[in-house]
């Protein structure tokens, strides 16, 4: 990591990632207002906003917009294995995967896992889709990450980023090369727990669907709650995008954002775009700086692992106490 970073670079190590922004990191204020958002839709390989000329702006600014799911994908094959993963073998098809833990891939991310939240898992990354998801759930992964790099592509291209330094901006996924995770989560509503700790997403975008209230983000200094709607993926972008943009003329945000807790059954999946960290390779998180170029901040799994820690074990304030 270069040594010395401008306060537009989050310090990537362990318990500092949100020290700017330490107060919504512990903030219990409850959600006063609901999220009105841009909407947008994929045509060919472009993303377009609907409404006037500074929609696209307010969806970078605010970090997070509604996409139309393209008619191709499937969205209904996610919905059901993610109403059924947990559930165990006595619920097929897709209950099995309660069994494949964490353990059986080696990493600590990948499988089936419960959290100190309400929310419980089954994540891997596409490297094991076509080994360990039936067909249709890998097909459904496969369609989000191509999805992820029109979506990806698009924003670069708007916050004027030389289309030459994409591949290794991203690490790889303006080529759908990146590393992906496709994610199937649970709010158990017996456990009496927050459904989610307030952060922000490590990577580049995620695509998010939710059929049920719960989500709440913040903007301008106050939560609100993000009401799903029906054909519209949820989509926030995360640290991977900010570091990237942070000096560009249209830089992105990453959202801070949570889940309420959770009193009946809710199931959501989503799809994860970051740089890529394959075992063996690591590809790095960069900053664009105009005139000069791209500039190495961190290594990719490292920020995947230090803002993993940090969501579950808390935020280092600026007085050395923690939460």
């Amino acid at each position: 990591m270069s040594a010395a970073r401008s306060a537009d670079v989050p310090e990537i190590r362990r318990g500092r990632i949100y020290q700017d922004v330490y107060r919504k990191r512990v903030d219990t204020q409850l959600v006063t207002s609901t999220a009105a958002l841009e909407r947008a839709r994929i045509e060919g390989d472009s993303l377009i906003f609907e409404g006037d000329d500074q929609a696209w702006k307010r969806a970078l600014g605010d970090g997070l917009f509604l996409l139309a799911i393209p008619p191709e994908l499937d969205v209904r094959v996610g919905d059901a294995f993610s109403a059924q993963f947990y559930q165990g073998a006595s619920a097929p098809p897709y209950g099995r995967y309660r069994e494949l833990t964490s353990e059986h891939f080696g990493d600590a991310l990948l499988g089936f896992h419960q959290r100190t939240n309400q929310i419980e898992q089954f994540l891997l990354e596409r490297r094991f889709w076509d080994r360990y998801y039936p067909p249709e759930i890998a097909e459904l992964g496969e369609g989000l990450t191509y999805l992820s790099r029109k979506v990806i592509r698009s924003v670069l291209c708007y916050a004027g980023i030389p289309e030459k330094d994409w591949e290794q901006a991203t690490g790889g996924c303006t080529e759908a090369a990146g590393s992906y995770h496709l994610t199937f989560n649970h709010y158990r509503p017996a456990h009496d727990a927050t459904g989610l700790n307030s952060h922000k997403d490590d990577g580049f975008i995620t695509l998010l669907r939710a059929t049920a209230p719960g989500l709440e983000v913040s903007r301008a200094d106050r939560w609100e709650a993000v009401v799903p709607e029906p054909g519209y993926f949820i989509i926030n972008f995360g640290l991977s995008m900010e570091i990237l943009t942070a000096h560009c003329a249209a830089p992105v945000r990453a959202i801070m954002h949570r889940v309420t807790r959770q009193t009946t059954d809710r199931s959501t999946f989503g799809h994860f775009s970051s740089s890529n960290c394959a075992p063996g390779s690591d590809e790095g998180i960069y900053r664009y700086l105009p005139g000069i170029g791209l500039d190495r901040v961190c290594g990719s799994r490292e920020l995947i692992d230090e803002n993993d820690s940090e969501i579950y074990e808390g935020t280092v304030n600026p007085e050395g106490r923690t939460p």
